[in-house]
């Protein structure tokens, strides 16, 4: 929605879905501690000067990594080129 690829009805149907997915055990929901954050905030901090990553996307590969995935799939090409970094595969989706 903030893109304007999807309108604020699609994005509420999109939750919804994804609710039910939920729901439905169709993810495999983490739960985010305090030393996974601290994990993702250091590795942030010491990265290479030309790491692009977003806080939440250092959360989500380093949840990846801890809890021991080997590919991350996703379509954002900054959490693509991070993955390695952070000790994974990244698939585009």
């Amino acid at each position: 929605m903030r893109e304007g690829a999807a309108s604020p009805r699609d994005a509420r149907e999109l939750a919804l879905r994804f609710s039910e997915h939920i729901t439905d055990g169709l993810w495999n929901l983490v739960p985010v501690h305090e030393a996974l954050l601290r994990r993702a905030s250091a590795l942030m901090v010491s990265g290479p000067r030309d790491l692009f990553i977003r806080t939440a996307d250092a959360v989500h590969l380093t949840t990846a990594h801890e809890i021991g995935e080997r590919t991350v799939w996703t379509n954002d090409r900054h959490m693509l080129a991070a993955a390695a970094y952070f000790g994974l595969t990244g698939q585009s989706v």
